[in-house]
C-alpha cells in the first residue's frame, strides 16, 4: 500500500465515522439551511466538502468519498449518489427515485455501520 493510499483510508475512515454520528444525532431530520427541500444524504452532510459553500464549489474528487464512486458515475452532478450501498448494487440516486426515505435511510445507515467496522479491523 503506497502512503497516499493510507492517507486516503484515514480520511475515509475519519469521514465515514463523522458521516454516522451525523446521522445517528439526526442530522438529516433537520431542515436544510435554506428550508425549502429536504436535507440529501452526504450532499448536506458536514463531511461534503461543499456544505457551507456559498459560491464556486470545491471538485468532488477531492472527497473522501469518491474513491468508492464507480468509475463510470464520476462525472456526475453527485456522485456520492452512486456509490453502491449493497450487493445488490443500490445507490442513493436509485432509492431516492424507487423507494421511501424510511427505506434509504436504513440502507444507508447499514452501509456506513458495516464500512466503519470494517476499516475499524483493517
Amino acid at each position: 500500500m503506497a502512503a497516499d493510499d493510507k492517507i486516503d483510508r484515514k480520511a475515509l475512515f475519519k469521514a465515514l465515522k463523522t458521516e454516522l454520528a451525523f446521522f445517528d444525532k439526526g442530522g438529516y431530520g433537520k431542515p436544510f439551511r435554506s428550508g425549502w427541500r429536504p436535507t440529501l444524504l452526504l450532499r448536506d452532510s458536514p463531511v461534503c466538502l461543499n456544505f457551507k459553500a456559498r459560491g464556486r464549489q470545491a471538485s468532488c474528487d477531492r472527497c473522501p468519498f469518491f474513491s468508492l464512486v464507480p468509475a463510470a458515475d464520476r462525472d456526475a452532478l453527485l456522485p456520492c449518489h452512486h456509490i453502491p450501498l449493497d450487493a445488490e448494487g443500490n445507490t442513493i440516486a436509485g432509492m431516492y427515485r424507487k423507494t421511501t426515505q424510511k427505506e434509504l435511510d436504513e440502507r444507508y445507515h447499514n452501509w456506513l455501520t458495516a464500512l466503519t467496522r470494517k476499516n475499524e479491523i483493517n
